[in-house]
């Protein structure tokens, strides 16, 4: 009994530091989309060089996760417990890299003025962050109908991501000063989309983990 104890805390210690390097990603990304709306040059380079520790952290989940493989001989839902969590830390380490790649673009356009979709661009990033919050929630409930609805909420970032970049567009087509900032803003619109496609591959890895059911919620 003392051995499943232990198993036991293995698994809930390591949902938790789970939990706590989704926080900070979140906090990177949080960070990175205020720096490119303020044009905050000394926050957009502690984003970039805050990215070691988020690269460290995943590798040290995945060496926490491989250790308890080896050594605890998991039964199958729990081995789709523990290659859940590699497979969503590794997620969460790509949405950090998304968060240095922003504020890369906030280092190339310090100079360059506030435009109109600004705002819709920090909208679109709080609904990334929104949605990486509801899937880490479901992740440490292991609820599969709240990963669900993550396809839902993907759909309405989908939709302010295609009004963002009908704007750009025009941008580029009517400005030639500033189309290539608008160019980069394009890219920082597609790359918070991407964060949210991320939190749907999360969602099916946890309905995975509950049920074993593959599911594919934005197709």
């Amino acid at each position: 009994m003392q051995i499943r104890d232990h198993y036991a805390r293995q698994i809930d210690a390591l949902h938790g530091e789970l939990r706590e390097f989704g926080t900070t990603v979140i906090d990177a990304l949080t960070r990175a989309i205020h720096a490119l709306d303020m044009h905050d040059v000394a926050a957009a380079q502690k984003i970039i060089a805050d990215d070691r520790h988020i690269n460290a952290t995943q590798f040290d989940l995945e060496r926490h996760v491989l250790v308890i493989i080896a050594t605890q001989q998991p039964n199958a839902r729990d081995l789709r417990r523990l290659m859940g969590v590699n497979a969503i830390s590794g997620e969460l380490e790509r949405i950090g890299d998304y968060a240095k790649n922003i504020a890369k673009i906030t280092l190339r356009n310090a100079d360059q003025p506030r435009l109109s979709c600004h705002s819709q661009i920090g909208e679109l990033a709080r609904q990334a962050i929104h949605m990486l919050d509801m899937v880490l929630d479901a992740f440490i409930k292991l609820d599969a109908a709240l990963a669900h609805r993550l396809a839902k909420e993907d759909d309405r970032a989908d939709a302010l991501s295609q009004q963002i970049r009908s704007e750009l567009i025009g941008i580029i087509r009517e400005d030639a000063d500033t189309a290539a900032y608008a160019s980069d803003l394009l890219a920082a619109t597609h790359i918070t989309e991407r964060i949210a496609d991320r939190t749907t591959n999360i969602a099916e890895r946890i309905i995975f983990m509950v049920n074993g059911e593959i599911v594919e919620l934005n197709p």
